[in-house]
């Protein structure tokens, strides 16, 4: 009874500091959700006759650098917000990424961890990944949106039912497009229909694309080349495979002169990501042949680490994606004596070194991608446990899977 009440203390404290968290954006609003703002101004330029992707027009109406990176059909839905002024539709747009996160970390509480996961769940939520959940907030971007379409999807695919799960990929890559990779796990389900419902989702959003292409031809280029210049970013922004490689070629020619070319950089990533892609092919042929319990949820996280891993533009945000399958991997009963050790590496916010010769090293890798490193680390974990299912005997097999005792209160 104690330990209950104990337990529901510390989610009402974890509860009114995210309130806090929200309030502080509400009275800061001039300093945050700088991406709603660009997002908001693009789909007034809109309204008004111009072209949102014109560069000149947007940062004239912004003031700040952003540039609107999705596709022409997504301003529509930022148009709704221009039907009040920025203040209120700040307030609103806010509102509504709250409600969503509520409802994200809901689903994946009662859906793909234990429904009894408390504080500790909670507590991971909020702090995982440099805090990728506030980042989404302050930055204001379709993050969130993007999040839970796929997550509803990821849920209909573990019951099953593939067309949800189009419909919500789908949905999910209506703004961004790369999450249209996640329909690659039809290929890796069990199902007579899968390479329908493959070739079935992947002409209609094949048929998104095109249809903006006849419908707005004038913003087509411009679009094409403002979200070709968002690969760019990299560091603690975006703590991409291809940006860790890209800055430590640049501080070899900072250090020894020794400049490598582009072409052979770019030849570098794509060997990792193959690399990547391979290894994790074979352990899902491993993992297929076995007889455990949560077999498909382990398949259904380690693509999404994969995909972390190989996307060239990972955001300090989107990292939410990799909240639940670090949360699931660590939480398993095989690591049961690491796991405070675990769980702490997950949450531990980057900082800055000081120190003389590792303070360059550290801060511009260790810190700026320390959320590359742990979603790295966090797939080592799913290669070493699938493989370590190998080993056990069957009745340990099915009962590997979350042990709630792990759970911190």
């Amino acid at each position: 009874m104690k330990s209950k009440i104990f337990k529901g203390i510390l989610v009402s404290l974890l509860f009114l500091y995210f309130i806090c968290c929200v309030y502080y954006l509400f009275v800061n609003r001039q300093d945050y959700q700088w991406d709603f703002e660009m997002q908001y101004q693009a789909a007034q330029l809109l309204a008004e006759g111009g072209n949102p992707y014109d560069i000149g027009a947007l940062i004239a109406k912004t003031g700040n650098q952003l540039l609107y990176p999705y596709p022409p059909a997504t301003l529509w839905f930022y148009r709704l917000f221009t039907l009040t002024d920025y203040n209120t539709a700040y307030s609103i747009f806010l509102l509504l990424k709250i409600g969503m996160i509520i409802s994200l970390v809901l689903l994946w509480r009662m859906k793909f961890v234990a429904k009894q996961a408390g504080a500790g769940f909670y507590f991971f939520c909020l702090l995982a990944f440099n805090s990728a959940i506030f980042l989404d907030m302050r930055a204001g971007n379709i993050n969130m949106f993007e999040q839970l379409m796929l997550w509803l999807g990821f849920y209909f695919f573990l019951e099953r039912r593939f067309l949800l799960f189009c419909c919500f990929i789908l949905l999910g890559a209506s703004f961004k497009m790369t999450p249209i990779v996640f329909l690659g796990l039809l290929l890796l389900a069990d199902n007579r229909e899968k390479y329908s419902y493959f070739f079935g989702s992947s002409i209609v959003f094949l048929s998104y694309l095109l249809i903006q292409c006849v419908a707005a031809p004038e913003m087509l280029p411009a679009f094409l080349a403002i979200a070709k210049g968002t690969l760019i970013e990299r560091g603690m922004y975006s703590p991409s495979t291809i940006g860790i490689l890209k800055d430590g070629f640049e501080m070899l020619y900072n250090t020894t002169g020794i400049s490598v070319p582009e072409g052979f950089q770019l030849s570098l990533f794509y060997i990792i990501a193959g690399v990547i892609i391979l290894v994790s092919l074979r352990a899902y042929f491993v993992l297929k042949s076995l007889d455990t319990e949560y077999k498909d949820k382990i398949i259904l996280f380690l693509f999404c680490l994969v995909y972390a891993l190989i996307h060239p533009r990972l955001k300090d945000y989107a990292c939410v994606l990799l909240i639940v399958p670090s949360y699931f991997i660590i939480n398993r009963m095989g690591y049961l004596k690491a796991y405070p050790f675990l769980f702490v590496l997950a949450i531990l916010p980057a900082a800055n070194v000081i120190l003389p010769g590792l303070r360059t090293i550290f801060n511009a890798f260790i810190w700026a991608y320390y959320p590359l490193v742990i979603a790295y680390f966090m797939w080592s974990l799913y290669l070493y446990e699938i493989y370590a299912l190998r080993e056990r005997p069957a009745e340990a097999q099915a009962a590997a899977g979350n042990n709630d005792k792990t759970e911190f209160p």
